[in-house]
């Protein structure tokens, strides 16, 4: 049995994010589909937020601490960038994703398109300029670079992904047509071991 434990429900995309880290390095984990603000999540994260992650008894909570764990904890491909410059920008693309691209691509869209926030018409049509905003300046850098950082995955883009396969699902998700880097890259993504191996079930 696994000493690593990936704690949090699979339709998270920073849960699937730390599952694509993990994957990446090769490491075998057993994963607890904790639901939020359950007494489970409560017991390994004061928020009941998700995810969480154990090794061994050792506990974090907080996606890019556990994801800067794994690269720096385990063997196997980094996760991050050599380049003293473009662990930069994979670290301003994180801070960027967190900060506007979930809010408004996950919580003012996506969730109300699948019905697990009540339709609330105002702040989704709110979100679609930005959104577009959002796939432009993504698309300005995909359009020259393979990927966020330059030409090899890091947690940036396995931050990223799972938010745009979720857009990709929702009728919005029409857009990213619209931003051939973008695009292009989540054809890329989607050739992935870790993001064929991680995809929740539906």
């Amino acid at each position: 049995m696994s000493d690593v434990t990936l704690y949090g429900f699979p339709l998270s995309t920073y849960v699937r994010t730390i599952h694509m880290a993990l994957h990446e390095k090769g490491v075998a984990f057993e994963h607890l589909h904790h639901a939020p603000n359950t007494s489970e999540m409560l017991a390994v994260n004061p928020t009941g937020k998700v995810p969480a992650f154990s090794h061994g008894d050792f506990t974090l909570y907080e996606t890019l601490a556990i994801a800067n764990y794994i690269d720096e904890a385990f063997d196997g491909p980094a996760l991050k960038p050599s380049d003293v410059k473009q662990r930069g920008i994979m670290n301003q693309w994180i801070s960027y994703i967190n900060a506007y691209v979930f809010p408004t691509m996950i919580h003012d869209l996506v969730l109300f398109r699948v019905e697990i926030k009540p339709l609330n018409q105002a702040v989704l049509d709110a979100a679609i300029p930005t959104t577009k905003d959002q796939l432009s300046l993504l698309d300005a850098t995909l359009a020259k670079s393979e990927y966020l950082a330059g030409d090899t995955a890091s947690l940036a883009d396995y931050f990223l992904y799972p938010i745009i396969a979720f857009l990709g699902m929702v009728p919005e998700g029409s857009l990213i047509a619209d931003y051939p880097g973008v695009s292009a890259w989540k054809a890329r993504m989607e050739e992935k071991d870790c993001v064929k191996e991680s995809a929740p079930s539906m």
